[in-house]
């Protein structure tokens, strides 16, 4: 905020901070380089996948096994919440399509999702369960491909967008600011 600050002393105007976000937390090109954290999965294909029509994604390469890095416990925190929340809708999504019956066109288990759960994370396991629920019987295309998986991955970026807090915790930050003479 001090650039911003002295930018507005300097031109006679008032800028005003609107919305900070963070951008690419969960796919961006760093995760991939594995520059930042050698642990890091290579996210940006199974990712992509989720969107391409007739292929199905393996999705437990989704799954992130988070590894601290010593020293960043602010990081650390908020990752392994972020990685802990997407984990946790992914395994919800293989566990629906698993035990979706098509014959009977309904799921025969649903797990539980928890009171204690972001509000996030809970929206987008509900919505998950009510795309299974309403297209898992349409017996012809690929409607796992083509309908259930790019929702997941909408839904993965509903978390990244909810979940970040906006101060610099992915590939960079965005700030939107308001100009007034």
């Amino acid at each position: 905020m001090k650039i911003i600050n002295r930018a507005s002393k300097e031109s006679g105007v008032t800028i005003e901070p609107i919305k900070f976000f963070d951008r690419s937390i969960f796919i961006g090109r760093h995760m991939d380089t594995r520059d930042y954290n050698a642990n890091c999965p290579k996210l940006r294909f199974p990712v992509n996948s989720l969107f391409e029509g007739y292929v199905r994604t393996d999705l437990e390469s989704l799954l992130v096994d988070y590894v601290p890095r010593p020293g960043f416990d602010h990081l650390n925190n908020f990752f392994e919440m972020f990685f802990m929340c997407c984990n946790t809708l992914v395994n919800y999504t293989i566990s629906l399509l698993s035990n979706y019956a098509t014959e009977d066109e309904k799921l025969n288990d649903v797990p539980k999702i928890m009171p204690y759960y972001p509000d996030s994370l809970k929206e987008a396991m509900e919505a998950m369960r009510r795309v299974i629920e309403g297209v898992g019987w349409v017996p012809w295309g690929d409607v796992r491909a083509n309908v259930i998986e790019p929702h997941l991955g909408f839904s993965l970026r509903k978390l990244e967008t909810d979940l970040q807090p906006g101060t610099g915790f992915g590939h960079g930050i965005v700030g939107i600011f308001e100009i007034k003479k």
